[in-house]
């Protein structure tokens, strides 16, 4: 049986700015060396929706001032980002900086892979496992299950973060 080999021109990399988020943008770029395009996604997840009944009571919705600091720290990350690991040549990088949900970066992931016509997500994740998966979730673990798309995981041990 012959199989074409994969051929990747587009690469949704989703980073958190934290040491070990950005650990996936270097492998995306090794897989683009005939050239493409990374897509660089930052995720700021939302506050959880108060109760209309007792939405009076809560003080978890943003601010536009509180909402506009986060997108400004997400685009000064992604700047800082991108100049200590710059695209190659014939690597085109657009960033996307979107909002989501609490509870729901995962499916915003998945959600921006189609609208980017991402061909491979490129993620980094701890590696956690057991009871520290489930108490603190997995978005690596959700887009692993829901992306349309093959998913690069780059495991980071937190040993390796120092």
């Amino acid at each position: 049986m012959t199989t074409a080999l994969p051929s990747y021109k587009q690469i949704l990399v989703p980073v958190d700015l934290s040491a070990r988020g950005a650990r996936s943008l270097p492998h995306a770029y090794a897989l683009l060396k005939g050239g493409g395009v990374v897509h660089l996604l930052q995720v700021i997840e939302q506050p959880d929706v108060p109760n209309p009944m007792y939405a009076h009571y809560s003080t978890t919705s943003r601010t536009p001032e509180e909402r506009a600091k986060a997108y400004a720290i997400a685009e000064d990350g992604i700047a800082k980002l991108t100049r200590e690991c710059p695209a190659p040549v014939g690597v085109e990088l657009k960033v996307h900086v979107v909002d989501a949900p609490a509870g729901k970066v995962s499916t915003r992931i998945c959600e921006l892979a189609r609208e980017t016509g991402a061909d491979l997500i490129a993620l980094a994740s701890h590696g956690r496992s057991g009871l520290g998966r489930m108490l603190l979730g997995s978005v690596a673990e959700n887009v692993l299950r829901h992306a349309e798309v093959p998913v690069l995981v780059v495991r980071v041990p937190s040993k390796d973060l120092s």
